[in-house]
């Protein structure tokens, strides 16, 4: 099968060619863990900073809208460090931030990814620290409720789940989990504290991706 990543080169695709195969090999993995028809729920999280967890669930997303043809959004909760819209071609607010505080409502947030019309891609919006809590409150329930009954596929990209502990709010709303490390880069201590973290949880691990490695199964399943 052809990749899905062709045409002109955007911020994208200019990523997926650092990272490939990961990135045609990501989505096929994830659709066959969720085969079910209703909408699957996978958090993108890594170990330490740096590990490349935004491009790889942003090309995942556009994986499955563009090869299943079924609706997929993409959702920034890494407010300090907002780069979900550049890859995507979005703007940059409002975005999850602005829901966060009730600035904005979902509807003026979620966008669709130009060229995409299976894709959506909610940003991280204004950029600043999270709020101790913030996505453990009413509001932030509601919103991650109703997320999560849209489409099919909502993948969640997420801060390190080590260093950020609000992330620990996010796995109430998950399938599964998807750790992301980067080869030579990320400590041991920190891949075995992180993979605790997510078993502790009783959220299941589908896998661990090994960033900036060339393998055949890139994907390795637990």
């Amino acid at each position: 099968m052809a990749s899905p990543f062709t045409g002109a080169a955007s911020p994208l695709q200019q990523a997926i060619e650092a990272v490939q195969p990961l990135a045609e090999d990501l989505w096929t993995k994830v659709a066959v863990a969720h085969p079910r028809n209703e909408v699957s729920r996978i958090l993108f999280t890594a170990a330490e900073r740096g590990s490349g967890t935004t491009v790889l669930a942003a090309s995942c997303g556009m994986g499955l809208a563009r090869n299943l043809r079924q609706e997929t959004t993409v959702v920034e909760t890494n407010l300090m460090r907002p780069a979900l819209a550049t890859y995507l071609g979005l703007p940059g607010m409002p975005g999850m931030s602005d829901l966060l505080v009730g600035r904005a409502q979902l509807s003026e947030a979620r966008f669709q990814v130009p060229g995409t019309p299976s894709l959506y891609g909610l940003p991280a919006g204004s950029a600043r620290p999270a709020v101790p809590g913030e996505f453990a409150d009413d509001r932030a329930r509601n919103l991650l409720e109703t997320l999560t009954k849209m489409g099919r596929f909502v993948l969640f990209d997420a801060p390190p789940i080590t260093e950020h502990s609000e992330v620990l709010s996010l796995l109430t709303y998950v399938d599964s989990v998807v750790l992301v490390v980067r080869a030579g880069a990320t400590k041991k201590t920190a891949i075995q504290k992180a993979a605790k973290i997510i078993t502790d949880s009783g959220v299941p691990l589908l896998g661990t991706i090994l960033n900036r490695f060339r393998s055949d199964d890139p994907l390795t399943r637990r």
